[in-house]
């Protein structure tokens, strides 16, 4: 009877670790200057590149939000398997005062969707509306995902 037991725990521990193994292998990905950070799946954290827009002085967009108090602003940019790079969504950081002061109720929001607020400060996403990829293909798939991770505050983690 004891054997059996052994056994039966064995095998029942060798499933549950096949089960933990099966679970995406999670990735962060620094949105610095944004005091975040972002948890994505490995297969999708590859196609990722993160850009400051405080360094391209040339966008009238970028200082816009600038001057609306935007502390920090970051693209999220994904290339595809055939090295096409696109916008994926942008990524801003305010102060809770003026996040408040931008949003407008009839209009949509134009630095994006409050994600995150604390200590007095928001971390708002501009995502994408619909996707340009093919839902079938894995670029598809992968932004389907992405788009779910953008909008929900447990996949970010505070720097």
């Amino acid at each position: 009877m004891l054997r059996i037991k052994f056994a039966l725990i064995t095998v029942l521990s060798l499933a549950l670790s096949g089960c933990a193994n099966s679970s995406p292998e999670m990735v962060s990905i620094s949105l610095a200057p944004v005091p975040y950070s972002i948890q994505v799946p490995s297969e999708i954290a590859k196609h990722l590149s993160v850009e400051d827009m405080a360094l391209d002085t040339s966008s009238e967009f970028s200082g816009q939000a600038r001057l609306a108090g935007a502390v920090a602003q970051v693209y999220i940019n994904y290339t595809t398997d055939g090295g096409t790079v696109y916008g994926f969504a942008g990524v801003y950081y305010f102060g809770k005062d003026d996040f408040a002061k931008v949003g407008n109720p009839n209009e949509p929001p134009l630095y994006g969707s409050k994600v995150i607020e604390e200590n007095e400060m928001v971390l708002a996403i501009a995502g994408p509306q619909d996707s340009i990829f093919d839902p079938e293909s894995q670029d598809g798939k992968n932004s389907m995902a992405l788009y779910e991770l953008i909008y929900d505050p447990k996949s970010f983690k505070s720097s």
